[in-house]
């Protein structure tokens, strides 16, 4: 749990918590009745920022003691005043401590990801499913996908990549981009989004992304801005891409 709370502060997803450099502690107690059968415990997690002079006290939530945490904030600020007078110096310290109470939510997410490999040569063979099954599992009678390829790859392979989905009765609609690396830039993001809309692309249906890595990068950027996030299979034709 130390572990997850300091990770949280230093990504810069700890709310309203101050973004300083902290050192942690836990200090934690066991108590245990006479049949030793029952224990409880009580966890606390102390932050102190070396910056700042701010100490941070963590306790776990009973609900939900792995990803809520309530704390009490405690900061310390000193300011020292010297006045000049006809006798003497006058040096003034004030200290002022403030308290402040709020909670932390952490989580941590899960990512993972296949990577099929394909026989050289047969991805856009209609006997290979994997390209079409890539696509999702749709409604009987959805008969159409939409994909965004790289002009490059279009030149030599659009026909070879219509006539797959031809094949097995897809309607195929694509936004073709340049894949240079001028031409990352938000105007290609626009295109894509704008084509994406045209399509009615809907919330759960992945697209397809074909090409190197600046056709593919745009593309994560298209996916992630449409409808707050879809999914998208990528296809990279170049070894940076991968």
């Amino acid at each position: 749990r130390a572990a997850l709370v300091s990770s949280e502060l230093s990504s810069g997803r700890s709310g309203i918590t101050t973004q300083d450099t902290y050192v942690s502690s836990m200090t934690s107690s066991n108590n245990s009745d006479a049949s030793g059968e029952k224990e409880s415990a009580s966890d606390e997690l102390t932050e102190e920022c070396a910056d700042t002079g701010t100490t941070m006290i963590l306790k776990p939530l009973e609900r939900a003691p792995e990803n809520v945490f309530e704390f009490t904030k405690t900061t310390s600020r000193e300011n020292v005043k010297v006045e000049k007078t006809p006798s003497a110096l006058v040096t003034t310290k004030r200290t002022v401590v403030t308290s402040t109470k709020g909670w932390r939510n952490v989580f941590t997410l899960p990512i993972s990801y296949d990577v099929n490999v394909v026989p050289h040569g047969t991805l856009f063979d209609s006997t290979n499913p994997q390209l079409l099954e890539a696509t999702g599992v749709h409604p009987e009678g959805y008969n159409r996908r939409f994909a965004v390829i790289d002009a490059s790859v279009e030149e030599i392979y659009g026909d070879m990549i219509r006539s797959y989905f031809a094949e097995h009765n897809i309607d195929l609609h694509t936004c073709i981009l340049n894949g240079g690396e001028a031409d990352k830039r938000p105007e290609a993001v626009d295109k894509l989004l704008d084509t994406m809309c045209v399509y009615k692309l809907r919330r759960r249906e992945p697209f397809l992304a074909i090409g190197g890595g600046v056709l593919l990068d745009i593309a994560g950027m298209a996916a992630s801005l449409y409808r707050r996030g879809v999914p998208f299979v990528r296809v990279p034709t170049t070894l940076l891409s991968i």
